[in-house]
Formats: C-alpha cells, sequence, structure tokens
C-alpha cells in the first residue's frame, strides 16, 4: 500500500488500496490513526509554481464580471461609446453585450476587441481588473 501526505500540515493522507483505487484519510476519519502512524509515507509535494504565462492564463480564466461593473468602468475611462460602437458593429456581439448576464474574460466577444486592434490583451486585462474590483 502506498500513502503519501496531501498538503504540508500532514492533515490529509491519500492511501492507494488498490489500482487506481485510492482512499483519503483525514484526522476526523475512523481509520486515521492505523494509517496516520504507518511507516513509509512519502512526504507531500507542493506543485510546481506555475509560469508567468500559466499564471496570466489562470487570472484570466477567473475574470469574470457583471456587465454593470464593466459598463460602470468602462464610463469611468471614457470607453463606453467606442465599445458599445464596436458591439453595434456585428449583430451577435450586439445581442450578447446587450444581454448576457456575465462577462468572461476569455469569451470569443472579449478576444475580439483585441483582434480588432481596438485594446491589446493587457489592457483587456486591466478593464477586468478595474470592473472586477467595482
Amino acid at each position: 500500500m502506498q500513502l503519501k501526505w496531501l498538503n504540508a500540515e500532514s492533515t490529509i493522507l491519500q492511501a492507494e488500496i488498490g489500482p487506481n483505487h485510492y482512499r483519503i484519510v483525514e484526522p476526523t476519519s475512523d481509520d486515521w490513526v492505523l494509517y496516520s502512524s504507518m511507516p513509509g509515507i512519502e512526504a507531500y509535494q507542493p506543485p510546481p509554481e506555475p509560469t508567468p504565462e500559466e499564471a496570466l492564463q489562470a487570472e484570466r480564466a477567473a475574470m469574470v464580471c457583471t456587465p454593470a461593473q464593466m459598463r460602470l468602468t468602462l464610463h469611468r475611462l471614457g470607453l463606453l461609446a467606442s465599445v458599445q460602437a464596436l458591439a453595434d458593429s456585428d449583430p451577435e456581439a450586439s445581442i450578447v453585450w446587450e444581454y448576457a448576464t456575465q462577462i468572461i474574460r476569455t469569451s470569443p466577444l472579449i478576444d475580439a476587441l483585441a483582434d480588432d486592434g481596438e485594446f491589446t490583451p493587457e489592457q483587456i486585462d486591466d478593464l477586468f481588473r478595474a470592473a472586477m474590483a467595482v
């Protein structure tokens, strides 16, 4: 049986009890004393630090705001009219812009803003950061 700690505090233990069959053991588990006292438990290995590109992709995947947050941000920056004009120039973009309940950084509509050359990806990131803080 292979055992390994899943966290640095040694409070979550993974026990491989068969091929591709694992049991998670925590201090509240009935088997905690048995498993946690077994010899040869593999030390916790923290995941590798993400590269800057991976960190940026993860941040972008988490960037979500409401239409009101984005419109207020664009208004405060004097950009609302130009973004509205961009959305109005494409029937599908116009529908999404008008009726979306959330605006997602990784959506095709947002990617189109960068593709049109109106905004750089970094500027779009900054818009989302500001909008999410509204």
